[in-house]
């Protein structure tokens, strides 16, 4: 009896792991569809606050719905055109910087040579390196176009699903029942993904603050522009700083030579560490702080599934999921495992913390 009961559990399990694997090879094929849509699902959620406590101070449904139609639109042309004007500036002073950091490479081969280092070693990897990152930052600058494109669906989509939250949960209480126990346990998972989203963006307005102050403080080009990439990427923990210095640092040598980028380098690691060990578990709270090591292999998960997009939702499809997983007994040693010593499991905010109104 036993034996039968291990061997049903380890059938259990690997038909649950090949599920996953056909669902993940399914959502990788269809990652040009449902990388907007999960995009725009995560920022209806993040926006829910504020058009609840809209409709709260006495406006009417459309009313509220036109009022966050025009505060969206004004931040996505806002985007649209910070992205554009700073590529367009980019792409005219490529040539400049290119000529910059080959004349800074020639002269670290010069510095590397008076130490014994072979010169013509040092300036062909210089040169190599010099190369790689000219075509790195020309396909990125051509991507400009596609994302606004991109953006352009997401705000539609975003619009869409904003005008319908409301309806939600009161078509899912008409079909399943008020006192059925998945719709409670879906409105507190609700309540803790808008409770984390809301302090996320706290900390990462705060981060971003730090950021723009010191990349205005030390010269570098398209400040603003990489401080918007650091408050998006700042939703992943740890990682998403280090990806979001990489163009300053180009940039900082491009401009200044290696001495920036140590200075840049320390200014970042200083700003991450604030953010993630003080300013993160004061706002957000322990209870949701994701093992580094998760958080690293999701990283490359999403990043896998929908590219650029993906490593933007890294943390938070995967602080969804750790949730989701905490609110049902079956799954919730999941949860467990997934986030630090410190925490206990995803906190279940209350109706004054998220602002519903449910």
């Amino acid at each position: 009896m036993l034996a039968e009961i291990q061997n049903s559990s380890i059938l259990r399990l690997l038909l649950i792991m090949m599920a996953f694997i056909i669902i993940a090879v399914g959502l990788r094929m269809l990652a040009t569809v449902v990388g907007p849509v999960l995009v725009a699902l995560v920022l209806a959620l993040a926006c829910a606050p504020l058009y609840q406590w809209l409709q709260r101070k006495g406006m009417k449904a459309g009313l509220a719905l036109l009022t966050m139609t025009a505060l969206l639109l004004a931040v996505f042309l806002g985007l649209g055109w910070l992205v554009l004007s700073s590529f367009q500036t980019l792409a005219q002073t490529l040539p400049t910087y290119t000529a910059n950091m080959q004349a800074q490479v020639a002269d670290i081969s010069a510095s590397l040579a008076e130490l014994g280092v072979d010169r013509e070693s040092a300036s062909a990897v210089g040169d190599t390196a010099v190369s790689a990152i000219t075509t790195i930052a020309a396909s990125v600058l051509s991507m400009g176009i596609n994302m606004v494109v991109t953006a352009v669906i997401i705000l539609v989509l975003l619009i869409f699903l904003i005008a319908e939250s409301p309806s939600y949960a009161t078509r899912l209480r008409r079909g399943l029942g008020e006192q059925n126990a998945i719709v409670t346990k879906i409105r507190a998972f609700r309540q803790s993904v808008l409770f984390y989203f809301v302090a996320r963006i706290k900390v990462n307005l705060l981060t971003s603050a730090g950021i723009l102050i010191m990349l205005t403080v030390t010269g570098i080009d398209s400040a603003l522009l990489w401080t918007v990439l650091a408050f998006f990427l700042s939703f992943v923990p740890y990682f998403g700083i280090i990806i979001a210095m990489i163009p300053p640092l180009i940039l900082g040598f491009a401009q200044y030579g290696i001495s920036m980028v140590v200075v840049l380098t320390i200014g970042y690691t200083i700003i991450n560490q604030v953010a993630e060990q003080i300013l993160a578990p004061k706002i957000i709270g322990n209870q949701i702080s994701l093992s580094p090591a998760l958080t690293f292999v999701a990283l490359f998960f999403w990043g896998w599934m929908f590219d650029f997009m993906g490593i933007l939702l890294a943390a938070p499809l995967t602080v969804m999921m750790v949730m989701l997983f905490d609110h049902f007994p079956e799954t919730r040693w999941l949860a467990v495992l997934a986030v630090t010593d410190k925490a206990e499991t995803a906190p279940v905010s209350t109706t004054e913390e998220t602002g519903d109104n449910e």
